[in-house]
């Protein structure tokens, strides 16, 4: 049985910053996102579109009942930190749960993963924009995360419930054993190659 355990739990309301990063990445110096997330203790509800007290700036790309869910690998982490010479806490890449054990090698598009309470399904990869340079004041940060293809991935909601830490999200289906995360983020580069490249580069994670 494939399974992992939720190892923090993170929201975030969306919020207006400013940044002095503007020559780096292009973007306008004021930006709007919930990419700022805490942990939290306890149990939480998972609605159809969003953990509660969680939210989303930018409606297209994130959020909603395809994105409701953002989840990312805990065996990420050391790497990244080693990379910054600083240590990141969860929830550093806006997710919502961060997991043990599995990565975008191990999760499927369409699988399915509950705890006892709450059912999702794996919708899309997360492909992040500047607003993750921003969030970790690490510029190309997020072409680097897409490069490497470690970017997480989004849930649907299936059955709705209380989540929590600790609890144990186990894989009770999965339709589409070949196309992993992993694989989807090649097709995506792939054909990236022939279209026009825009200033934005990514799609925006909240």
């Amino acid at each position: 049985m494939v399974e992992a355990e939720i190892l923090s739990i993170q929201v975030g309301m969306p919020k207006t910053y400013e940044s002095p990063m503007t020559a780096q990445d292009g973007e306008g110096r004021t930006w709007d996102s919930g990419i700022f997330k805490h942990g939290i203790e306890g149990p939480v509800f998972l609605g159809e579109t969003n953990l509660g007290g969680d939210g989303q700036s930018d409606l297209v790309h994130r959020g909603g009942p395809d994105r409701a869910l953002l989840i990312y690998s805990a065996r990420h982490y050391p790497e990244w930190e080693s990379h910054a010479n600083r240590s990141l806490e969860f929830g550093s890449f806006g997710e919502n749960l961060t997991v043990s054990d599995v990565t975008e090698l191990d999760v499927c598009l369409g699988d399915i993963w509950a705890t006892k309470d709450i059912e999702i399904e794996v919708s899309q990869p997360r492909l992040p924009c500047f607003k993750l340079a921003r969030r970790l004041n690490w510029p190309g940060l997020n072409v680097e995360v897409i490069k490497n293809r470690k970017g997480g991935w989004y849930t649907r909601v299936l059955k709705q419930g209380m989540v929590e830490r600790d609890q144990t999200l186990r894989l009770v289906d999965r339709s589409h054993p070949t196309w992993t995360i992993d694989r989807a983020i090649r097709l995506y580069m792939s054909e990236k190659k022939t279209r026009t490249p825009s200033k934005n580069y990514m799609i925006c994670p909240s």
